[in-house]
């Protein structure tokens, strides 16, 4: 079985249609590719909070360890107010530069 198809040239008609239909899988596309591109960064942009927390609070601990020992404060007796007090401020700081850091704003 033998078919012969007739090349013609398209209508402006059907080439807009034609047009229109590439321009929407394009965007499509592209449509798709932003997804995955705001996916990685939300997840870069999470492990990056996540490790600079981590971070910050060890380094918030080795300071509050530093004035416990400094005030001569012992292992078991309860945090005195004012180390409370520097601790809040040192941890306000820290997610302030952190949030400078990985946001950017």
């Amino acid at each position: 079985m033998t078919t012969t198809t007739k090349t013609t040239t398209m209508s402006p008609a059907a080439r807009a249609a034609a047009l229109k239909r590439e321009k929407k899988a394009a965007a499509v596309l592209a449509r798709a590719a932003g997804k995955v591109a705001a996916a990685e960064k939300r997840a870069t942009d999470e492990a990056a909070w996540i490790e600079g927390l981590r971070k910050g609070r060890e380094e918030i601990e080795k300071k509050v360890q530093a004035a416990r020992k400094a005030m001569g404060v012992r292992k078991n007796d309860p945090t005195p107010s004012g180390i409370c007090e520097m601790k809040e401020r040192w941890d306000f700081e820290m997610m302030l530069a952190l949030r400078n850091k990985v946001i950017g704003e």
